[in-house]
């Protein structure tokens, strides 16, 4: 409730401690979170029921996003936080999550989480140092299939061999991004990707696929990548404008359309990541690296528990539409005020102690 409700100030212990008790101390809150008798990864599963009860799945097949996401941090003394590449701030000290989105028709939910730290401040914690490529493999190590076809989705970063070799260990389908320098074999002749695109446009090889109201550009062919082996090549252009997406996939015997559809679903972890952090996604000031994570599988939890509660809001009738994650924000925070009023009217507390519990600051 603090994560949802605590509006333009930092979602951290200290902010939400402010607007639920009148006093300073925030120790029990702090332990709450630092020293914890409960899993928090169980408990965000719990929330991912709450939400599947809501939504109608698609049995045939489903889709999990591997990406990962840069939270700024101000300290080098905190743990795991290293100097991290983010395409909106630059290298910056700050934590790393991997994370994995799952998506099955209109639902996406975080489902898996991982905190990335250097060489060097793994061992300065004393713990087994691994790679974001190491971590990506392991969230698909541990991912639960809810559906009879399960498509594994990445950017160019993850496109590798152990990603892909990961997938078809357990039978996944995979697609991702990949570089326009990457070297392919098409017709006995060796390109760039960049070249053999080029040489695509010049053949008039792209065709106009509609998808979701939306038309692209699009084409694919067969290529042998080293490393990958032989893969399709799918080229998405979105009509009228100049987003290429160069990707690599596994999956055979879909349309044209349909692997454009596939591809996209990556930018869904995209405005996941966006509404985490409007919720609080990484706004702490923890040292321990253990409590970081605590909060971060909070905050997944109540980004969970607002997409039931919006599609419940629409089930009975209570809004004309779904409502975004913003939105389901603001309708739990008029109704908060209404329930704060109705308390302060029926409390028999001296006027001292409710005019305490109105000022939050």
């Amino acid at each position: 409730m603090g994560l949802m409700t605590a509006g333009k100030k930092e979602h951290d212990v200290k902010s939400m401690n402010e607007l639920f008790i009148d006093r300073k101390d925030q120790s029990s809150l702090n332990r709450f979170i630092t020293e914890s008798k409960w899993n928090a990864q169980e408990v965000a599963k719990a929330g991912q029921t709450v939400l599947l009860c809501e939504a109608e799945l698609n049995p045939t097949v489903e889709h999990k996003v591997v990406d990962d996401t840069v939270c700024r941090k101000y300290s080098p003394k905190t743990e795991m936080a290293c100097y991290n590449h983010s395409s909106t701030m630059g290298t910056v000290l700050s934590h790393d999550y991997v994370t994995a989105l799952s998506v099955n028709n209109d639902v996406a939910f975080g489902d898996g989480l991982k905190l990335y730290g250097s060489k060097k401040k793994c061992g300065e914690k004393g713990v087994t140092f691994k790679t974001r490529l190491e971590l990506a493999c392991e969230l698909i190590d541990e991912h639960k299939p809810m559906a009879d076809s399960t498509i594994m989705l990445w950017d160019s970063w993850y496109m590798c061999q152990e990603m892909v070799e990961r997938c078809e260990s357990h039978g996944y389908g995979w697609m991702g991004e990949t570089k326009s320098n990457r070297v392919a074999f098409y017709e006995k002749r060796k390109y760039h990707l960049a070249e053999l695109l080029d040489n695509l446009r010049e053949e008039g090889r792209f065709v106009d696929v509609l998808v979701d109201g939306e038309v692209y550009n699009a084409c694919q062919l067969e290529v042998f990548v080293p490393k990958l082996g032989l893969v399709r090549f799918v080229v998405d252009v979105k009509a009228d404008t100049k987003d290429v997406h160069l990707l690599c996939t596994n999956l055979t015997g879909c349309s044209l359309e349909e692997l454009v559809g596939h591809a996209l679903v990556m930018c869904r972890i995209n405005k996941f990541h966006k509404e985490a952090k409007f919720l609080g996604f990484g706004e702490y000031r923890f040292r321990a690296s253990e409590a970081a994570l605590t909060h971060a599988h909070l905050v997944v939890l109540a980004y969970t528990l607002l997409d039931a509660l919006r599609r419940r809001l629409l089930r009975y009738h209570v809004v004309k539409s779904l409502l975004s994650i913003e939105a389901t924000v603001e309708w739990i925070r008029r109704k908060s005020v209404h329930l704060l009023i109705r308390k302060v009217k029926e409390s028999i507390l001296p006027m001292r102690s409710i005019l305490r519990m109105i000022n939050t600051n």
